[in-house]
C-alpha cells in the first residue's frame, strides 16, 4: 500500500511538471496599466509577455468614437517578451488597446486592457 502511494504521488508530481511546462504566454503587465489614468501627450504603448511572443496585430482605438489611432512604428517581425509601439500623442478621452500574437509552439492569443488620458493641466504662473 505504501508503494502503491509513492507511485501515485511520482505520477501527480510529473503531470503537475508537464502543466507548467505547456502552460501558454500571458500578457504579464502593460504601460499603460489596465484601468490607469495618465496624462495627456502619451506616445507610446508597451505590451510585456511572461514568455516571448511575435505580435501580428495590434489597435489602439478611442473608445468615444471607436478610430484607430495609428502606429508610428511597425510590429516587430521576431519574437519578444516586451513590445512598444509608438503612437502620436494622446488627447484626453477614452482607450482601449487590442491585440493578437503568436507564441513560438504557433498557439494564438489576444487580449485587451483600456486606459483612460486625462487633461493636461494648465500652469499658473508664480506671483
Amino acid at each position: 500500500m505504501k508503494r502503491l502511494k509513492s507511485i501515485g504521488s511520482a505520477v501527480l508530481l510529473l503531470f503537475m511538471g508537464t502543466a507548467t511546462v505547456f502552460a501558454h504566454a500571458k500578457m504579464a503587465s502593460s504601460v499603460p496599466k489596465d484601468g490607469a489614468t495618465v496624462a495627456a501627450g502619451l506616445s507610446e504603448v508597451q505590451l510585456d509577455f511572461s514568455k516571448p511572443m511575435r505580435l501580428t496585430v495590434v489597435h489602439v482605438t478611442r473608445a468615444d468614437n471607436k478610430t484607430d489611432v495609428p502606429a508610428k512604428n511597425p510590429l516587430p517581425a521576431s519574437f519578444g517578451k516586451s513590445v512598444k509601439l509608438a503612437v502620436e500623442p494622446l488627447a484626453a478621452g477614452a482607450y482601449e488597446v487590442s491585440w493578437t500574437a503568436v507564441a513560438d509552439d504557433g498557439h494564438v492569443m489576444n487580449g485587451a486592457f483600456k486606459f483612460s488620458v486625462t487633461e493636461a493641466k494648465a500652469a499658473h504662473p508664480k506671483q
